[in-house]
C-alpha cells in the first residue's frame, strides 16, 4: 500500500477538478446563468492552463517540485471555498479561471516529479499506475457532485475539495526516501535505452505522439462537453443510452492504461502501426457517426475513441520523459511534461469552442463529429510527414 501513495495526489486531484467543475455547472443554475457562459468559463480556465503549464513546468525544473506542487493544492483549496460565495456572473469569472492555473501548476510538476521517484517499479508501471488513479478520480468527483445535488446542502461538495485540497498538500509534501543509486541506475537504464536507437526515431515518435495527443483531446472534449447537449435535444438520445457510451469510452481507455503499463506492451513502443491504427480507426468511426446515429456503432466508436486517447496519452508522455531531456542534451523533465499539458489542454480547449460553434453554424447535430474526422486525418498525414521527413534527413547525413 505503501508503494502507491505517490499515485493518490493525482486521484484526489482530479477527483477535486471533476467535482468543482460539475458542482460549478449545477450552482450556475441558482444564479440563472446561460450554458454558453458557462463553456465561456471553462474555455478561460482551460486556456490559462495551456499557457502556464510549460512556464511552470520550466519553473519546476530550476526550484523544486513541491514547492509547486503545493501551490497549486493550495490554490485548489482557495478556489473550492471562495466558489460558494459567489453571487453574480463577475465573482464567478473572477473566481474560477484560478482553477486552470491551479492546474498548471499541479500537473507538469506532478508528472515530472513521479518519473524522477524511481523506486521498485519501472517508469512504464509508474505511468500505469499514475493513468489508473487519475482516471479514477475525474470518474468520481462529477458522480458525488451529481448524487449530492439531491440534498438540502448542493454546496458541500466545495467545502468536502477545500478539505481534500490540504489532505494533497500534506501528500505531495510526504517524499519516501529512495537511494540514489536506485535513481543513477533508472536513469542510465533509460539513457543506454534512448542512445540505442537512431536520433530521428525518437524525435519522430515524440513529436508524432503530440501532434496525436492534441487530435485525440480535441475530439474527447467534443464528446463529454458538446455531445450530451445534441444527443438529448436534437437526435432523441436518452441520457442513459449516452452514459452507457461514456462507459464504454472509459472502460476501454482503462484497459489500455493497464496494457501499457504491463512488459508485453513494450514491443508496442517506437512503432508506428500501434500509435497510427487508432487514429485511423477514429477517423473512420467519427466520419460514420457524422452521417447517422446508431447505438451499437456510436458504442463501438466510443470504445475505440478510449483506446486512442489512452495510446496517445500514454505516448505523449512516456517519449517526452524518457526522449524529450536526451534531445534536448538536459534533464528537463518540468519542461517536458509542461509541453505535455500545454498541447493536450490546447486540444481540450479548441475542440469543444470550435465543435460548438460549426454545430451553430450549420445546425447540424453530427457536423461535429465530421470535423474530428477531418481534424485526424489531417493530422495523421502531418504525422506521416514527420516520420518520412526525418528518416529521409537521417539517411542524407549518414550518407554524407
Amino acid at each position: 500500500m505503501r508503494r502507491l501513495i505517490p499515485y493518490f495526489p493525482a486521484l484526489v486531484m482530479d477527483f477535486c477538478l471533476g467535482t468543482i467543475m460539475t458542482n460549478t455547472a449545477f450552482f450556475s443554475t441558482s444564479l440563472s446563468l446561460t450554458a454558453s457562459f458557462i463553456g465561456t468559463l471553462g474555455a478561460i480556465s482551460t486556456l490559462l492552463f495551456s499557457i502556464f503549464a510549460i512556464p511552470f513546468g520550466r519553473l519546476s525544473d530550476r526550484v523544486g517540485r513541491p514547492i509547486l506542487l503545493g501551490a497549486g493544492c493550495l490554490l485548489v483549496m482557495a478556489v473550492s471555498l471562495a466558489l460558494p460565495l459567489c453571487r453574480n456572473s463577475f465573482h464567478l469569472l473572477t473566481i474560477y479561471p484560478w482553477l486552470g492555473v491551479s492546474q498548471a501548476l499541479f500537473w507538469p510538476t506532478y508528472e515530472a516529479w513521479l518519473a524522477e521517484r524511481q523506486g521498485e517499479e519501472t517508469l512504464i508501471k509508474r505511468l500505469c499506475f499514475f493513468n489508473l488513479f487519475w482516471c479514477s478520480g475525474i470518474t468520481l468527483g462529477p458522480l458525488l457532485s451529481s448524487y449530492v445535488q439531491k440534498t438540502p446542502s448542493p454546496n458541500v461538495p466545495f467545502y468536502l475539495v477545500g478539505g481534500l485540497s490540504v489532505l494533497n498538500w500534506w501528500m505531495v509534501s510526504y517524499r519516501p526516501k529512495f537511494s540514489q543509486q536506485n535513481l543513477l541506475d533508472t536513469d542510465q537504464q533509460i539513457t543506454n535505452s534512448v542512445l540505442q536507437r537512431p536520433i530521428y526515431i525518437n524525435r519522430s515518435f515524440l513529436y508524432m505522439s503530440r501532434i496525436a495527443n492534441f487530435g485525440s483531446w480535441f475530439t474527447l472534449r467534443i464528446l463529454q462537453l458538446i455531445t450530451p447537449k445534441l444527443a438529448t435535444e436534437q437526435m432523441n438520445i436518452l441520457p442513459s443510452q449516452y452514459a452507457k457510451l461514456i462507459a464504454a469510452l472509459g472502460i476501454m481507455q482503462l484497459l489500455t492504461y493497464i496494457w501499457y503499463g504491463s512488459k508485453k506492451s513494450i514491443v508496442f513502443h517506437y512503432r508506428l502501426l500501434p500509435l497510427w491504427g487508432p487514429q485511423i480507426a477514429v477517423v473512420i468511426g467519427m466520419f460514420i457517426m457524422g452521417k447517422s446515429y446508431q447505438f451499437s456503432i456510436w458504442f463501438i466508436v466510443f470504445g475505440l475513441l478510449g483506446v486512442s486517447v489512452a495510446t496517445t496519452y500514454f505516448s505523449s508522455m512516456y517519449y517526452g520523459l524518457v526522449d524529450g531531456p536526451q534531445i534536448k542534451d538536459k534533464d528537463g523533465k518540468g519542461e517536458q511534461t509542461g509541453w505535455h499539458e500545454a498541447i493536450l489542454g490546447s486540444g481540450a480547449l479548441l475542440g469543444p469552442l470550435c465543435g460548438g460553434w460549426l454545430a451553430d453554424q450549420t445546425h447540424n447535430p453530427h457536423s461535429p463529429y465530421q470535423l474530428c474526422s477531418g481534424l485526424i486525418f489531417g493530422l495523421l498525414i502531418l504525422q506521416l510527414w514527420i516520420w518520412l521527413t526525418m528518416r529521409d534527413s537521417d539517411k542524407t547525413n549518414q550518407s554524407t
